[in-house]
């Protein structure tokens, strides 16, 4: 009885003091992490904006589609926003950029899966720019025939970035 209870209390402590230090890492390595994923983000806003400045704009979507919302330049925004296609297991998650007159100027996909020669089609610099580029509302952007999932993903992204950008403004 006395062996289980000094086994139990040695096992206590081990990991007490590996929860310390397991949080002590965390302390260290987490600002490290964020500076990272930071560095990261502002990369892909330079793709958009190239030398632009932004500042992150405060958004909470009850949808959970728009990601995160930056202003650039004081005067535009870009948008990060996800949504499912055809392929589940990975979403897609692109970035748009909308500028002050509420037109969106550039979208480009940061991660997708999709079927490639059907639902790829949809992220060709063509066709971003016959189907999003230059449109100012929601009824303004068409499907790609034969994408239907990954159109009707892009188009969930395109409707919560305008409801975003009207409630933001």
């Amino acid at each position: 009885m006395k062996k289980t209870i000094r086994l139990a209390a040695f096992l206590g402590v081990v990991a007490a003091i590996s929860g310390l230090l397991l949080g002590f890492v965390n302390s260290i390595t987490e600002p490290i992490i964020e500076a990272k994923a930071l560095e990261e983000e502002k990369a892909n806003l330079q793709i958009m904006y190239p030398n632009g400045e932004f500042e992150i704009v405060d958004y909470n979507d009850a949808d959970g589609v728009v990601i995160s919302v930056f202003k650039a330049n004081g005067t535009d925004y870009v948008f990060k926003a996800t949504a499912t296609g055809y392929n589940s297991s990975t979403p897609i998650i692109a970035l748009v950029g909308i500028d002050s007159k509420g037109t969106i100027t550039n979208v480009i996909a940061l991660q997708q899966q999709e079927t490639n020669g059907i639902g790829t089609k949809v992220f060709d610099k063509e066709n971003i720019n016959s189907l999003y580029v230059g449109k100012a509302t929601i009824d303004d952007i068409d499907m790609l025939s034969g994408a239907t999932f990954t159109s009707s993903a892009m188009k969930t992204i395109m409707t919560n970035v305008f409801e975003a950008l009207s409630e933001i403004k």
